[in-house]
């Protein structure tokens, strides 16, 4: 049996839209046990079938591996927020191709996976730094995967902001404009290699002036709700960066002093949504597993 971990991702960045994600230490946690039959150990009942995620991408792995096994059982220790922009898809596809390289005994590579695993997705922007971790900056060439890593300093400290309402992913791409003034697009990919530069620096002041875009976030925070009374909460108390969570519903602060989480979790009582917080740092491994045995 095999545990395997995988990291909680937040595409986009701010001005990276749709090609940078950012891994955080929390993490979806699945079981992969040989079996004589498909068991799926602690999901929804609507997710017990076939159609289940992390399975899809076992079978696809499976087939990208020409292995077969009889049967696997599938636990799920462990989830990510779910539909909060925050990978939790991601995480099911990576765990599932983890699952299949592992119970048959092939020797990982992460390229591949990130292939198989960006078949799946469609994009590599959240899969990536799942596999990788880290910051990384990923694009499509002609239907490959490519992908480069960026360190993210010890020191930057992030709150996700998990409210208890979710937005679809559809839908946020809906709200997208199907042209963008040319300014709007110079105003995003014009802070790009600063912002990647000042996370690999911890240089939290220029970065505090740069993370900001024009590409999808004006657009996407009217679907959040109190999205303005967040910011405002984050930024009087201490914020040196504030993003949107892939297409949302959480939003992200950066912040120097760890002692400021409670005084934003406070302020954020007032408010008429539940918002919950996590205080996380940057993940550096990426995906993880361990042998276990049953």
């Amino acid at each position: 049996m095999f545990e395997v971990r995988v990291p909680m991702t937040s595409a986009n960045v701010a001005c990276g839209f749709d090609t940078l994600g950012i891994a955080f230490q929390e993490y979806s946690i699945f079981d992969f046990e040989l079996s004589d039959s498909l068991e799926f150990v602690n999901f929804e009942e609507e997710f017990c079938n076939e159609d289940n995620l992390v399975y899809i991408a076992f079978k696809k792995a499976l087939n990208f591996l020409s292995k077969t096994i009889k049967g696997v059982k599938i636990s799920l220790k462990k989830q990510a927020p779910i539909a909060r922009g925050l990978g939790s898809s991601s995480t099911c596809v990576v765990a599932g191709i983890y699952g299949a390289y592992l119970l048959t005994g092939s020797e990982i590579n992460k390229n591949d996976i990130l292939k198989i695993a960006t078949e799946i997705e469609g994009h590599p922007d959240n899969v990536a730094p799942a596999i990788f971790g880290n910051l990384c900056a990923s694009c499509l060439v002609n239907d490959e995967a490519i992908t480069v890593q960026y360190d993210v300093d010890d020191r930057f400290n992030f709150m996700a902001l998990i409210p208890n309402f979710e937005t679809k992913t559809a839908d946020a791409r809906k709200a997208l404009p199907k042209e963008l003034p040319l300014k709007d697009a110079i105003f995003s990919l014009s802070r790009l290699g600063i912002v990647l530069r000042a996370f690999e620096n911890y240089d939290i002041d220029t970065l505090k002036k740069v993370l900001a875009d024009k590409i999808h976030e004006p657009y996407r925070k009217k679907l959040i709700y109190e999205y303005d009374e967040v910011r405002n909460i984050c930024e009087s108390i201490e914020s040196y960066g504030f993003f949107i969570s892939g297409s949302g519903s959480t939003l992200i602060n950066i912040l120097k002093d760890k002692n400021n989480v409670e005084l934003i979790k406070e302020k954020l009582k007032n408010l008429k949504y539940d918002w919950k917080v996590l205080f996380v740092k940057a993940d550096k491994e990426g995906t993880t597993y361990e042998e276990r045995n049953v």
